[in-house]
């Protein structure tokens, strides 16, 4: 399918690509539209600063779901077909319950004729348990424009929405749940542009999406030593395992700790994180009240 599309793209664009651009009516290198998630906190569940998803197995229930959707940006809504698929290679978190937009966000970001509601879009999503993948799709079927927009923009209402669950058992760690783009499971958008219809391409936003980290650890956010307190010790260890990723050596911290050292949810371990305990340390040491998630985020 991919291929199908890639070559039939290949043609099309070889052939109006020249006349497009000579007449300025799209800057085709400028379209890059993209994909990202949005988690939603439960118990023991944290969604940090910028983003990502801190699971603490002492206190959330077994079985815990983490609610997630899928989101589009399209700044120029140039979009008339939209394949997207999102999977996690580790299979200790499960991708589950996917469903349409309109059951949990009440709305749909594109119209589309004869689509009102979630049990309409059962033949755009799709699961695939063997890759442990996602996937929903939206197209236009009036191929001289692109999908209309329900509200202001792409992103006002989640292209789908869905669960990710831990096993039992599940080992500490960071667990990746990215966009797809493999084989015949691709991410893909097709644009279509008002002012050259004649122009088609195939973008492949996968590439550069920003994907959904979920750190997974049996303590407490910050608490590297397990102490259940969060203090200038555990600043400490994470700064030294900064110095030793910044070395390229290993950073001393076991899978459990290095989830619970990215306080700031970044996708690394760093000084930041590191000043962050330590600043929240000097903050409960007086007055100050409140986790160590809230006061990273202020």
């Amino acid at each position: 399918m991919k291929k199908i599309i890639s070559l039939i793209s290949s043609i099309v664009l070889a052939a109006g690509m020249t006349t497009a651009m000579a007449a300025n009516a799209v800057n085709v290198e400028d379209y890059k539209p993209s994909f990202f998630f949005k988690a939603e906190e439960s118990t023991g569940v944290e969604v940090l600063k910028y983003g990502s998803v801190f699971v603490n197995r002492s206190t959330a229930p077994e079985g815990t779901k983490i609610p997630a959707a899928v989101y589009f940006s399209d700044d120029y809504h140039y979009a008339g077909q939209i394949f997207v698929k999102w999977n996690c290679e580790k299979t200790d978190l499960q991708l589950t319950d996917l469903t349409g937009p309109f059951a949990k966000a009440g709305g749909c970001p594109y119209k589309i004729t004869g689509i009102n509601s979630d049990a309409d879009l059962v033949n755009l999503l799709n699961t695939f348990p063997e890759l442990n993948m996602m996937a929903v799709n939206y197209t236009e079927t009036n191929v001289n424009k692109p999908l209309q927009l329900t509200g202001t923009e792409s992103y006002d209402y989640p292209l789908a929405c869905f669960n990710a669950v831990f096993k039992s058992g599940a080992a500490g760690g960071s667990y990746d749940i990215e966009f797809y783009d493999q084989g015949n499971y691709f991410t893909a958008v097709v644009p279509r542009f008002p002012d050259d219809p004649k122009l088609s391409i195939e973008v492949h936003p996968a590439e550069y999406s920003e994907g959904l980290r979920i750190n997974c650890s049996d303590r407490m956010l910050g608490d590297i030593n397990d102490d259940k307190m969060i203090d200038a010790v555990d600043a400490s260890s994470i700064l030294a395992a900064y110095a030793k990723i910044s070395s390229s050596m290993e950073s001393g911290l076991s899978d459990d700790q290095l989830a619970a050292a990215d306080v700031d949810g970044n996708k690394k371990v760093d000084a930041v994180d590191a000043s962050n305990v330590l600043g929240y340390y000097a903050f409960i040491s007086g007055t100050g009240t409140g986790t160590l998630n809230e006061f990273v985020k202020r």
